[in-house]
């Protein structure tokens, strides 16, 4: 490390070398706020009108944004893998529900005995549908299903499609009816040029089987009470779970870790860790430094170079080294400005600085590291002994205490598996198959070694 060179900036944390301070620049949790004031008019491929499409975060890209932290994290992305392959379980099975001396039970089907069916299953690929649409509502609490009708008289369901919940904008609802009217397909949402979008008519949420019918001219309006039948081929299903206070987009319970804090700190250890071994460096402050600060300073000082925005970030940082370097600073005061933010209920500040007691050696962090990862595994419905987010021996868990936990967590996955299953019974009533045909994703029920098997399947309490 040079003596003469004190400012070490890694791009999303720095080094102070004359006051030995740790500094990481926190991410504004405002990317989070709602934007549905907020819409990009666009003139969809296949539409020839203009359509209001919603923003979904500030620049419109917040879904990709929230991919991005989960793979930026490894204990959200490890945890969002395991509830989308748990929403899974073990795979999609055809039954009928038979009923014998009043008891009812699922008895799986072969595919000779219902063809139509499992020949629908095989072309469309509904396997990988499944696990696709599975990992958009574990982190978006949503997902789309396109629906694709033939073109005879009588209207059946020959195609289903996933598609990307990050790709995906609604528009505008209508001002007379109240519904949303188009979903909004493009890799391009936040770009200057949106030439790929794709708008197909979207389903009612609250009763999509019945606004299918009515548009298929099954079913009466129930307004007008006539019969009209639709030319469009094309539909989306929404699958979302509910979520409070939410119209156009959901929130999902677990990206409070976002807005609590909890993420940043996660995501700060390692870095802080690796600062300390690559670099020998010794940390006597750490310093969190609110992002949106820089602009505001910008601001304050009419700076707009990106040029000079960097140079200005280096002075500010050497300022602060020079302020808290030395015994000649001691017991000198620093003032941070802050907001309370009314609404959300947590103080905004702009610069907090922590001293750090203890010497570092590379394990003073791991209660902090621990203590991060564990309450987000709380957050995201994962106990950290099914992951291993847990360190240390005294924290382990015998057998029967992880299957017992693995059955819980199977247990409380069922209203997402019933929303991943909504489109297949959707195409169950369009095409007219068997009432009595029910599509289960069976439970992986772990047992003792004592039973000469690992595993076996069931539904519910029913073993198979």
């Amino acid at each position: 490390m040079s003596k003469k060179q004190t400012i070490f900036d890694f791009g999303t944390t720095a080094y102070l070398g004359k006051s030995s301070s740790f500094v990481s620049f926190e991410k504004d949790t405002g990317f989070l706020d709602d934007t549905k004031n907020t819409y990009a008019t666009v003139e969809p491929k296949n539409i020839k009108k203009e359509i209001e499409f919603v923003y979904w975060g500030k620049s419109n890209k917040l879904p990709v944004e929230i991919l991005d932290k989960v793979h930026g994290n490894i204990t959200v992305a490890s945890n969002t893998d395991f509830n989308a392959r748990i929403s899974y379980g073990d795979g999609l099975i055809v039954a009928k529900k038979v009923k014998k001396d009043s008891l009812i039970s699922y008895e799986e089907l072969l595919p000779s005995e219902n063809p139509e069916i499992f020949e629908f299953l095989e072309n469309n690929n509904v396997t990988r549908i499944l696990q696709e649409a599975g990992n958009d509502l574990v982190t978006f609490a949503d997902g789309y299903i396109e629906l694709i009708f033939n073109r005879k008289e009588k209207a059946q369901i020959v195609k289903v499609r996933h598609k990307e919940v990050a790709f995906s904008r609604l528009s505008k609802q209508h001002e007379k009816t109240g519904i949303i009217e188009y979903h909004g397909y493009s890799s391009k949402w936040g770009e200057s040029q949106q030439d790929d979008i794709i708008a197909t008519p979207f389903l009612d949420r609250a009763a999509p089987l019945y606004d299918l019918k009515k548009r298929l001219g099954i079913l009466p309006d129930e307004n007008t009470g006539k019969v009209s039948k639709t030319s469009e081929k094309r539909f989306i299903l929404s699958l979302g779970l509910p979520v409070p206070g939410r119209f156009y987009y959901n929130k999902p319970y677990w990206w409070s870790i976002f807005k609590s804090g909890w993420y940043d700190i996660s995501c700060a250890m390692p870095l802080f860790k690796q600062a300390l071994i690559e670099n020998k460096m010794k940390i006597l402050f750490e310093v969190k430094i609110n992002e949106t600060f820089w602009e505001k300073l910008f601001k304050s000082e009419g700076i707009t170079d990106p040029k000079k925005k960097a140079d200005r970030k280096t002075q500010f940082l050497k300022e602060l080294d020079d302020f808290l370097a030395g015994k000649e600073n001691a017991g000198k005061s620093f003032v941070s400005h802050f907001k309370y933010d009314q609404i959300k209920g947590y103080e905004i500040h702009d610069i907090i600085i922590k001293p750090i007691q203890s010497n570092q050696d590379g394990g003073e962090y791991n209660e902090d590291v621990e203590e991060a990862n564990n309450v987000i595994s709380y957050a995201m419905g994962v106990h950290p002994s099914l992951q291993g987010a847990t360190p240390g021996k005294s924290k382990n868990i015998n057998g029967t205490e992880a299957r017992e936990l693995f059955i819980i967590k199977q247990a409380m996955t069922k209203p997402l598996r019933d929303a991943l299953l909504q489109f297949l019974y959707v195409c169950k009533a369009i095409n007219g198959w068997d009432q009595d045909i029910h599509f289960v994703i069976p439970n992986i029920m772990l047992t003792t070694l004592d039973k000469n098997t690992g595993a076996e399947k069931s539904i519910g309490n029913q073993k198979m």
